[in-house]
């Protein structure tokens, strides 16, 4: 496996993520690394972008199901989504969207190349 900048945690959070949402086969869950609920929040979000394919992402469906699941543990975070749902709304442009995906693969960088790094193992 790559070199991640992720805690064992985050890593965690993100397999299970993985394996709930079907992408992942085996669970291959570290043991003893309980992800708290903002991590667990965090991972749903970065496997719905993945899933999402950020390229071809339906702005709206995803910031939508994001906002969701970012509510009530990661409140910096449903506030960005909030905004970007907002912005979206008020004048869906190219620019806007090239702006939102450079913003969502900075956030999710590490999460989405672990993700790649943990699908194509299994492969």
């Amino acid at each position: 496996m790559t070199t991640t900048f992720l805690s064992k945690p985050q890593q965690v959070a993100l397999q299970q993520a993985l394996f709930s949402s079907k992408l992942l086969n085996s669970e291959i869950v570290t043991s003893g690394n309980q992800p708290s609920q903002e991590q667990q929040a965090y991972g749903r979000i970065a496997v719905m972008l993945y899933r999402f394919n950020l390229q071809k992402i339906k702005w709206p469906s995803f910031l939508k199901t994001a906002i969701t699941a970012a509510a009530e543990e990661c409140s910096w975070l449903a506030n960005e989504l909030n905004r970007c749902q907002q912005s979206y709304q008020a004048q869906p442009n190219d620019a806007l969207i090239f702006e939102q995906n450079a913003f969502f693969s900075g956030i999710f960088s590490e999460e989405l190349a672990y993700i790649d790094t943990l699908l194509w193992t299994e492969e």
